[in-house]
């Protein structure tokens, strides 16, 4: 049988651990020679990550894009079944855009590259980027890492602006490359977000989640376990646990729920409260066998969902309620942005933030955009409060939600939620989160400007009254 030769590459974009000059970031907390020993740990891990996925991925061979350009015997002696491709250039930028043109000149129609700097990334992610890139209408696939950046690229084009126009290592690497990609008129794919270990609180994030049972490379795992007692945790005090309790309020949202539900209940909630709100399909049926307490409310209106689905997690022992909507617009994957603020005592509500995050081309459009940004800016004139999104994806204490007297049972409801917790002087933050193209059927709100025109008039009648309504201090 005579296979079909590979089509697929995928590189990890590699730095030759040197004392002093690798992982100086993490510095403070640990020798110069243990950082640079704890990054070869996070490139033998990465290899193991290629050689995984090219089990898994047709046509797929992998390659260590290394640096300096004559470390070629050093990145042989740890990876001899990989390839080797020098980095050349005077950025990041630069040496990007040189091994992505390399491998596609070299033939291959798909090019991923990784960073080596996610010991604990699962496989999956990078098997669902081949995925994505498979589909006709995605040309670019972006992996977006918590601080702005990326930990993985995809291609099958030569887009040298994707890269080259970016100014890297920055905290907005991943909204001026989502820009630049809406200059060039390329479609993207957005896969989960994850993180790098670069500061030493991504530090203390991985060996906590290790400490925890979550998997993690087998080298970096040693490294870990060697040093737990000579590098302590930055702080040893663990925040509370907290009973979470997810609210989805649902209509008509077949072919999207289940799967919201399955990666909710994977982020360790107590529990996933599904509202059906009157759907004619099969949102109910899913969301149950997807593992969801499933309540049905015939009384429409988005607020009156949530009311309903808040009640239910208070029953529950809800500590935190979090809201997100169940067309897999946002990523249950990110849940912890909200819950952990809270559980570390420095918020009372914590919004998801899709102008400070990521917004897939084509999940919010410019109708939509500009209500938000109205309703923002008047947010933060009437209330001396400083938000750029009002979202749907937020978390909130159960102790505060519950002297709110919620009574917005339109799409006003997370604006009311908004303003009477500012005119408490509760803590409010944002965190950055991805948005991304619902998956099935049409949005409720962005899908129609009628929508959109309803949703906004809410919005802005609910800023507006509870402003003149309440003092600061009510």
């Amino acid at each position: 049988m005579i296979e079909d030769p590979p089509s697929r590459a995928l590189l990890i974009m590699a730095k030759q651990p040197a004392p002093g000059t690798t992982k100086t970031r993490l510095l403070p907390v640990l020798s110069p020679d243990d950082a640079a020993e704890l990054s070869q740990c996070f490139l033998l891990d990465a290899v193991d990550l290629v050689r995984e996925t090219c089990a898994t991925v047709s046509g797929l061979l992998g390659f260590i894009a290394g640096a300096p350009a004559d470390g070629a015997h050093y990145f042989a002696g740890i990876a001899p079944d990989l390839g080797f491709e020098p980095q050349h250039g005077a950025d990041l930028g630069e040496r990007l855009d040189h091994v992505l043109s390399a491998a596609l000149a070299r033939g291959f129609e798909q090019v991923v590259a990784i960073n080596a700097d996610s010991p604990d990334l699962p496989a999956a992610y990078l098997v669902e980027a081949f995925a994505r890139l498979d589909r006709s209408d995605v040309d670019v696939v972006l992996g977006p890492t918590d601080d702005g950046g990326y930990y993985l690229i995809g291609v099958k084009g030569h887009h040298p602006r994707l890269v080259t126009d970016v100014e890297m290592s920055t905290p907005h690497v991943m909204s001026d490359t989502l820009a630049v990609s809406d200059e060039l008129g390329l479609q993207v794919g957005l896969l989960d977000r994850w993180y790098d270990v670069d500061e030493p609180d991504d530090l203390d994030r991985l060996r906590r989640s290790v400490s925890q049972g979550h998997p993690c490379g087998r080298h970096t795992e040693r490294f870990l376990d060697e040093y737990s007692v000579t590098y302590p945790l930055t702080s040893n005090e663990e925040p509370p646990v907290l009973d979470v309790v997810v609210v989805i309020p649902a209509l008509n949202e077949a072919g999207n729920i289940g799967l919201v539900v399955t990666e909710t209940l994977q982020q360790g909630v107590a529990s996933v409260v599904v509202v059906d709100n009157g759907s004619v399909d099969t949102t109910a049926e899913e969301a149950r066998a997807a593992g969801a307490v499933v309540v049905s409310e015939m009384r429409r209106g988005y607020g009156q969902a949530c009311a309903t689905g808040s009640a239910l997690a208070i029953e529950r022992g809800a500590e935190v309620i979090v809201y997100i909507d169940g067309d897999q617009s946002s990523l249950p994957s990110e849940i912890h942005r909200l819950v952990d603020p809270i559980r570390a005592g420095k918020a009372d509500m914590v919004l998801g933030s899709r102008v400070l995050g990521v917004i897939e081309r084509g999940a919010m459009p410019p109708h939509q955009r500009f209500g938000n940004r109205l309703s923002s800016a008047l947010m933060n004139r009437l209330y001396g409060v400083t938000v750029t999104d009002l979202g749907p994806f937020r978390a909130i204490r159960t102790d505060l939600f519950s002297v709110l007297d919620m009574q917005e049972m339109t799409y006003g409801w997370p604006t009311e939620m908004m303003v009477k917790s500012a005119n408490r002087d509760a803590v409010v933050l944002e965190v950055p989160v991805t948005w991304r193209a619902r998956r099935e059927g049409e949005s409720k709100v962005s899908g129609t400007v009628r929508g959109s025109i309803l949703a906004a008039r809410h919005i802005l009648g609910v800023t507006i009254r509870y402003s003149k309504r309440f003092s600061k201090k009510s």
